[in-house]
């Protein structure tokens, strides 16, 4: 076995990175094979501080990352870069890192490492939500153009600075192709669940005991363009329906919660909806498990449409029904034999969905088992991170073996 000892490894990201299964993964795994990981991210609480693993140690910059409107998003993605650039330049000067990884968004934060770059550090950017789309998405179709090529520019320098870009899907790669980046410098690595976590089999003794209610689980982003309010437009009726029915959401605080509270209520739904706070990542299979149907309403558009449904994901990894918007993406990885559809943005059509799942427990049993079974047969996030070691001999050399390190 070879391990990554004495090497350590820098990893930028602008999120909690306790709230980011995608960089805690690569960062869990790395440690497996030896290495040492340095972190660096917002502050949720400028007083907080972390207990961390003997090979991981998480450098808190002092910014607290909420949605804003699109210029506080910009003054707080230019404050932010400052900081990041005087820590990890003065981190890797102490540390001397052999690999600096970034993660979007925003994409330019891979100039925050700068100084390792020009130092002969390999940089990898890592594209979880390529920012055009991502922009389009939020501020409508017809975005401003200006703004919009100002962002497919950032993109673009940012991936000529970095050695290697990394992005989630093949839709995405063929969408950095298309607007330049060239393909032998992109790898995908997807973004699928930790089975050890997400593992349907540690909680069987839940799935079959008692149940509160007929449960609608959203564990995710609260924004506009994962389209909650159709389900919240679709509830008057479900209620009628189901009287027993429960819509659960976890999510962070955002004036979106604010919008869909006030919905509801004018709706006279309220007491059908429970809002809870984001919950830890090893909390959300106990969540699912207790749930009668996985919802998934986000809304078709440019972004929608290509990003890798996570939650969907996870929700076939613990064996529930799942309820989708019609999203390319979606279709492409399960097909209809796995989830029931409805248009994006339908209520009157997700409130059918519903209905034939709540009247049709075979139906419930076999969706389930469907999206289990293809689960199973697609998804290891073992083959994904000897992918990430791949691309890591080929930045360092001499770490020719890494790839037949054990991934546990």
């Amino acid at each position: 076995m070879v391990y990554m000892n004495m090497i350590k490894i820098c990893m930028i990201v602008h999120k909690n990175y306790y709230q980011d299964t995608r960089v805690r993964r690569y960062v869990e795994s790395l440690v497996k094979t030896g290495a040492s990981v340095d972190v660096i991210c917002p502050a949720q609480n400028f007083d907080t501080v972390f207990d961390t693993h003997d090979q991981i140690t998480v450098h808190l910059i002092p910014v607290h990352h909420v949605d804003k409107s699109k210029m506080r998003y910009i003054l707080e993605y230019l404050f932010s870069f400052i900081l990041y650039f005087f820590r990890v330049s003065i981190l890797h000067i102490q540390n001397h890192y052999k690999l600096v990884h970034v993660h979007n968004m925003p994409d330019f934060l891979i100039f925050a490492a700068i100084v390792p770059k020009i130092l002969g550090t390999p940089l990898i950017l890592d594209i979880h939500d390529p920012m055009p789309e991502v922009f389009m998405s939020k501020y409508g179709d017809q975005p401003n153009p200006l703004i919009l090529s100002l962002i497919k520019l950032q993109e673009k320098l940012s991936c000529w600075l970095a050695d290697k870009v990394i992005t989630v899907n093949s839709i995405c790669e063929r969408n950095l192709i298309d607007r330049g980046i060239p393909p032998r410098k992109i790898t995908i690595v997807h973004n699928y669940p930790n089975t050890a976590l997400f593992n349907r089999n540690l909680y069987l003794d839940e799935c079959n005991g008692p149940k509160k209610g007929f449960t609608l689980i959203y564990p995710g982003t609260l924004a506009a363009r994962y389209g909650l309010e159709t389900v919240v437009r679709a509830l008057p009726e479900l209620k009628t329906k189901i009287p027993e029915i429960r819509l659960l959401i976890f999510g962070q605080s955002t004036p979106y919660k604010d919008k869909l509270e006030r919905l509801a209520d004018q709706l006279g739904v309220l007491p059908y909806i429970e809002m809870k706070p984001l919950i830890r990542n090893e909390d959300v299979p106990h969540e699912l498990i207790q749930a009668d149907i996985g919802i998934y309403p986000a809304i078709k558009d440019v972004h929608m449409s290509l990003a890798t449904p996570t939650k969907v994901l996870e929700f076939s990894a613990m064996g529930i029904p799942i309820v989708s918007s019609r999203l390319k993406m979606v279709e492409e990885i399960f097909g209809d034999s796995a989830i029931l559809f409805f248009e994006s943005g339908d209520a009157s059509e997700f409130a059918e969905c519903v209905m034939e799942l709540y009247t049709n427990s075979a139906l419930r049993k076999q969706l389930a088992a469907n999206a289990y079974e293809i689960f199973l047969q697609k998804f290891s996030w073992n083959q994904e991170f000897r992918a990430y070691l791949e691309m890591l001999h080929h930045l360092l050399p001499r770490l020719a073996e890494l790839h037949s390190a054990n991934l546990g």
